[in-house]
């Protein structure tokens, strides 16, 4: 076997901790020739213009992940663009709340071509359009390369990338091709800083407008609306730059079935619905879509894909196809299990690898593979729960015994051999759909017990408030000459008309707002995108609470301040103690901000970068679900960290308490004193 030494180490380590290598699967691929033939057809389709989306639908430990990695080998070297990402419970198709932006800028964040398998390629294909872009205006203009690189033909540079840019975008042009010529002013300016902020712009890590146009001058931010826009603007981009297309790779989809809001659920359906009918309409070139499921996330009624009627009559298995008759051009591709032959031939060449990685000679002959196949095999349980994975893991298991003892009895390790049933880490959440609804309408009658509100009401409250914790406020109210009731959630707008219409105006979709006040009643003046709203008939009482409601939401949403950042991540944050210290640097935060604006900016900066690194990293290891001593460790190390940042935000808050005392103690004395020359007040 010609493999390398970093491709056996990867492929020993990533097997023996339960996941599949990044590099290097050519070599222990068994089994599966139907499965790459049909890739090679199907990428030769692709790179020609077409588009297609591919669902690798099998059991736990069945192979599909193993599959989106052959397939990105397999397209890296057809001279394809690959960016994977896996759905989480954070990262998601479609999201109001972020979530869907997550899925891009995790995607963004992989891209690989064959020189840089491992994913962090765009900055590299960004520099190598750009190039491409400076020989053309070079070209166009009769400039010398080596002078179009100077500042004075920044102009000529500019257009080119804005013109090219028009060509392969559709939607998001502007925006899009400002953050690149602001890469590549921060390029031939040697501005590192603007440089990041532009990669950040591309990469969809800005989560506020406001950030993102004081950086860089752009108007809009890649979000949860528009990220799959920007999907297909970076993939003709790659096309233009000389790449066959882009391969998107989005595994444990399992993520979706397991949505507990049937809502969310459906919408998330929807949106892999319209990737699905791009596709295969004609509307997307060069694109291939693959996403990998388990059998239930494809065919369960109620919350699989096939609970949702459009993508079931789309996805529907050929009823005609068998474990013998097989079809491969169809979208919906059944991984069959290994057979005990091409596990055989997969054990074997897994020797010969670990052989080579640890430079020994393992004393486990092809018979001693035979043994422990019937061993593993014939256990109690290995017909329901044994896969490809736990035989593997057991396998290497078993030779990195042998290797560090020599004399140890491999029949004794054979039959030590136990079949564990599988118990999933993140099994669908029990309570009932119907069950999660009544107790999220209980919650909204109790918040809003001084309101009468219908059944029909508060179901469709129920279904929009999916990631709103509180109703904050009710007011009467009048939208579009219709009397009705505001109400102010965490996260939103929400009109109820005496109609019983329902309208909802997330905050994250407020640009600008203001408010006009008359003899009694005050009128709320919203722009939302590009769309006017007036909101009549608020009483003059509680005009201005309202509104500073709203900008306060709207700060912790868009996270303008570090008092909204902290606010933020305390949401987010489980830790109770963590929890209870971010509220508190909160408040410091606001207090300081308050108090000194030019000093709040200066706190700002001195621990805003810091901080949210930590809390980030803390979020990251809570969501992981991994309780091994080294996170446990990392963890311990992160709290640590934030016990000692908020001793220093509230001796920070103390020191300039401290110093407003002298002062004020010191303007005390002099007027003091004032008093006593004039002879106002009595010598003491």
């Amino acid at each position: 076997m010609k493999v390398k030494p970093k491709e056996a180490t990867a492929i020993i380590n990533s097997l023996v901790s339960g996941v599949v290598p990044k590099i290097g699967v050519q070599h222990i691929t068994v089994g599966r020739s139907n499965e790459v033939e049909m890739v090679l057809n199907a990428l030769e389709e692709v790179k020609n213009g077409h588009s297609m989306m591919k669902l690798w639908i099998g059991d736990y430990g069945s192979g599909k992940s193993f599959m989106l990695h052959l397939l990105t080998t397999v397209a890296l070297k057809q001279k394809f663009v690959v960016a994977g990402a896996d759905f989480t419970p954070h990262i998601r198709l479609y999201s109001n709340d972020g979530k869907a932006q997550a899925l891009y800028t995790a995607l963004m964040n992989n891209v690989a071509i064959q020189t840089k398998p491992e994913g962090g390629a765009l900055h590299i294909l960004l520099e190598k359009w750009i190039e491409q872009v400076i020989v053309k205006a070079a070209t166009t203009h009769g400039v010398s390369l080596v002078e179009i690189r100077n500042e004075q033909y920044f102009t000529l540079v500019q257009d080119e990338i804005i013109k090219t840019v028009n060509q392969i975008t559709e939607t998001g042009g502007f925006d899009f091709g400002l953050a690149i010529i602001k890469y590549y002013e921060g390029f031939i300016k040697s501005d590192d800083l603007l440089r990041k902020n532009a990669l950040r712009w591309l990469k969809g890590e800005y989560t506020t407008k406001t950030e993102a146009r004081r950086d860089l001058g752009v108007s809009e931010i890649v979000n949860d609306r528009n990220y799959y826009d920007m999907l297909k603007n970076f993939g003709r981009l790659f096309v233009s730059i000389g790449y066959s297309g882009l391969v998107i790779n989005l595994d444990e989809a399992v993520n979706l079935f397991k949505i507990a809001n049937p809502g969310m659920r459906q919408r998330n359906h929807e949106t892999l619905l319209s990737m699905y009918n791009d596709c295969f309409q004609g509307k997307v070139e060069n694109l291939f879509l693959n996403v990998a499921g388990t059998t239930e996330t494809l065919e369960d009624d109620k919350k699989g894909f096939y609970s949702y009627d459009a993508l079931k009559t789309r996805l529907k298995v050929n009823k005609y196809e068998t474990m013998e008759r097989r079809d491969y051009s169809q979208p919906v591709i059944r991984l069959m299990p290994l057979s005990h032959d091409e596990i055989f031939v997969l054990l074997y060449n897994l020797r010969t690898i670990f052989n080579f990685n640890y430079k020994c000679e393992v004393d486990l002959s092809d018979k001693d593979i035979h043994t422990f196949m019937e061993e593993i095999y014939n256990k109690p349980g290995a017909t329901e729960f044994l896969t490809p994975r736990e035989v593997i893991r057991d396998f290497l298991n078993i030779l990195n015994i042998l290797r560090q003892n020599p004399t140890a009895d491999k029949q004794v390790l054979f039959d030590e051999i136990k079949i564990e049933e599988r118990v999933e880490d993140d099994e669908p959440i029990v309570e009932s759909e119907e069950e999660i609804k009544q107790r999220r309408i209980k919650r909204i009658e109790k918040q809003s017990k001084n309101v009468l509100l219908p059944p029909e009401i508060l179901e469709e409250l129920a279904n929009i408030l999916l990631d709103d914790e509180n109703l904050l406020k009710a007011i009467s109210a009048s939208f579009n000459n219709e009397a009705g009731m505001l109400v102010a959630s965490e996260k939103r707008l929400i009109f109820i008309s005496k109609r019983r219409n329902v309208k909802s105006f997330p905050y994250g979709r407020i640009n600008e707002m203001s408010y006009k006040s008359g003899p009694q009643y005050s009128t709320l003046q919203v722009v939302l995108d590009a769309e006017k709203l007036n909101i009549d008939f608020i009483p003059n009482s509680r005009i201005k609470q309202l509104v500073h409601l709203l900008e306060a939401q709207i700060d912790i949403i868009e996270r303008k301040t570090l008092a909204a950042e902290l606010k933020y991540w305390e949401k987010e944050i489980e830790t109770p103690r963590v929890k209870a210290q971010l509220s508190r640097m909160s408040q410091i935060a606001y207090m300081i901000q308050e108090k000194d604006h030019t000093a709040g900016e200066v706190f700002a900066m001195r621990h805003t970068d810091t901080v949210i690194k930590l809390l980030q990293q803390l979020k990251a290891l809570e969501v992981s679900g991994i309780t091994s001593g080294e996170i446990l460790e990392s963890r311990n190390r992160i709290i640590a960290s934030l016990d000692l940042t908020y001793q220093a935000f509230e001796n920070e808050l103390i020191r300039m308490f401290q110093t407003d005392m002298l002062d004020i103690d010191a303007e005390s004395m002099a007027y003091q004193q004032s008093l006593r020359n004039r002879g106002l007040i009595n010598e003491e």
